[in-house]
Formats: structure tokens, C-alpha cells, sequence
């Protein structure tokens, strides 16, 4: 009987795979609907902005909900696996990196911004800088957001490979700055050569007045008319998604897909920590297998380039 017991608990932490009618366990019973979201911004700003979708959501599944902003990516994988989080709205690299960690996650919904499931990660330089192409790059001093943010660490180093770099011997030197506004305000005040954003907080850099320019030709990958910004090249990768923990129940699940797929407009309008959000579209883990892929790629090369050091 202990060996059976014993037996009992590993099944119960193995990751779901497939979540579907092969997935029998209990669902975990649950009191409040735990919101977590990645630090973007002011935390009590990103509260008011994301107020209106917990309430949404809650009232659809019949709970009260309570917000938590994370410190840092990892936090919030962390609080997740945990299970002090419930949902979490994350970058797509986020998610990837707790599906990679084995954690029960399961993605439900993705965010369209601006007409688009996916967004981009830009490399970005001043005008005045002298670079023009990606070889320019060469011995300057490079920012990325986080390791294992999408637009900001996973995204470009994928790109920065896939065109023949390895950004650990490149550049004269890495940073990690924390967020996207970090990465930006340190390119715009010289204090790094270039770094990686991603795409969708150019119009909330434009509407805060940080940024200027005439339009983002986004299939050309230009902004045009910016004295602030030029883009050398940028990489596209899925949208952010509402991933929730599978411990909830395939039942569950399903209800609070249904409520962000939903969202009426007086819920949804004030969304804006990573654009203006037009809806949520329901999604899976199919629609990030390129993602998976760049992580692959990114911490394989990223291995190899320690190796040699």
C-alpha cells in the first residue's frame, strides 16, 4: 500500500501534456481567482488597466479575483508553480520556459493587439548612431530586457543567430535591463549602442510622447519620420497569452477561456500595458512550436558559446 501511495504522488506532479479526457485527475478546488501579470510598468497602474478583465472573468466563473504583479519574470513562473497564481498573463517566452520546466500550464487565450496575434522583437539603434545593418553592431554595447522575456531576450538572440551572431563574443557588452522602457530610454540616451524591444510598445511610447515618428511600416520593419529610433531588423513571434495552471481542471479551463474570448469593450478598452488590446482569441500550445524551437536554438548556442569562453 506505501508503494502505491508513493506511486500515486509522482503521477500527480507529472506535467500534463495533453490536456484532454486522458487527463483524469480532481480538479484543484479553488476559493479566489489569483490574476498574476509580468512587471511592464507602475504595478498599481498595470492593477487599474487589468481591473476590469478579472472582473469580467471572475464574475463568469463565479469567484472573486485578486491581482499580483510580479517583481520579475521569473517570479512569476515561480508564484505560478507554486500555486499562488492562477492565471498569468505573460510573454510568450514566459510560457515556454514553464512548459520547458515541466509545470502544468496551459495556454488559453492570446491577445490581439493592433489587428495581430504576434508581435515583434525589434533591434533598435538611434538614427544618429551610424549603424545601418546588423554587422554594425559589431563591438558595441547591446541590451536585452531579460533572459527569458519573448520580445526582449528570447526573440532577438534567435534573431541575432539565425543572421550569424552570437551575441555573448559580438558585442563589447551585454546587459539586461529589466524592462522594455529601460532598454529604449538607454539607446535613446546613449548609454547603450543598441538593444532589443519589443514592437507593440512603440504607440505607447508615441502616445506618452517618448517616442515620435509618422507611422510603423511593421511589413517593412520601419519607422518612418523618427528622430528617435531606427529598427535593424526585427523577428516575429507569437502574441501574449493568458496561460493558466492545468491543476484547475479542464472544466475550469474552459469557463475562463470562454470569459476572456468574451470580453465586452468597457472591460477590455483600458488594457494597454503592452498596446491597445482590440480582444482575446483562444489559442494552444501548437501556436508557440516556433517559440519552443527559438528557446531550443537560443540556450543550445548560448551552451556551446560558454564552452568555449
Amino acid at each position: 500500500m506505501k508503494s502505491l501511495t508513493v506511486l500515486s504522488r509522482v503521477w500527480l506532479i507529472l506535467p500534463l501534456l495533453a490536456f484532454g479526457g486522458s487527463a483524469a485527475l480532481a480538479a484543484e478546488k479553488i476559493d479566489t481567482l489569483r490574476f498574476g501579470l509580468l512587471p511592464t510598468e507602475e504595478a498599481v497602474e498595470m492593477v487599474r488597466q487589468f481591473q476590469g478583465v478579472a472582473d469580467h472573468v471572475g464574475k463568469a466563473v463565479g469567484l472573486p479575483t485578486t491581482i499580483f504583479v510580479s517583481q520579475s519574470y521569473n517570479a512569476l513562473i515561480e508564484a505560478m508553480e507554486a500555486g499562488k497564481i492562477d492565471v498569468a498573463y505573460l510573454g510568450g517566452g514566459t510560457y515556454v520556459a514553464a512548459y520547458n520546466k515541466g509545470m502544468n500550464v496551459v495556454p488559453m487565450a492570446v491577445a490581439r493587439l493592433q489587428g495581430r496575434t504576434y508581435y515583434k522583437s525589434c533591434i533598435i539603434t538611434r538614427p544618429d548612431s551610424g549603424l545601418n545593418t546588423l554587422q554594425d553592431l559589431k563591438g558595441k554595447n547591446f541590451a536585452f530586457v531579460s533572459p527569458t522575456s519573448t520580445s526582449g531576450g528570447v526573440g532577438p538572440r534567435f534573431y541575432l543567430n539565425k543572421n550569424g551572431i552570437n551575441p555573448e563574443k559580438f558585442f563589447a557588452s551585454l546587459i539586461y535591463a529589466g524592462k522594455h522602457d529601460s532598454v529604449y530610454l538607454a539607446v535613446k540616451n546613449k548609454k547603450v549602442d543598441a538593444g532589443a524591444v519589443g514592437d507593440v510598445y512603440f504607440s505607447r511610447w508615441k502616445e506618452r510622447g517618448l517616442l515620435k515618428y509618422s507611422k510603423y511600416d511593421e511589413p517593412n520593419d520601419t519607422l518612418k519620420g523618427s528622430p528617435d529610433l531606427r529598427l535593424l531588423g526585427c523577428q516575429k513571434v507569437p502574441g501574449t497569452p493568458m496561460v493558466g495552471r492545468g491543476a484547475l481542471g479542464k472544466e475550469m479551463i474552459g469557463k475562463i477561456t470562454k470569459a476572456l474570448t468574451s470580453l465586452p469593450f468597457n472591460a477590455i478598452d483600458k488594457l494597454r500595458f503592452w498596446g491597445a488590446t482590440e480582444k482575446f482569441v483562444a489559442t494552444n500550445h501548437a501556436f508557440f512550436a516556433d517559440l519552443v524551437e527559438m528557446k531550443k536554438l537560443a540556450a543550445k548556442l548560448k551552451k556551446a558559446a560558454k564552452k568555449k569562453k
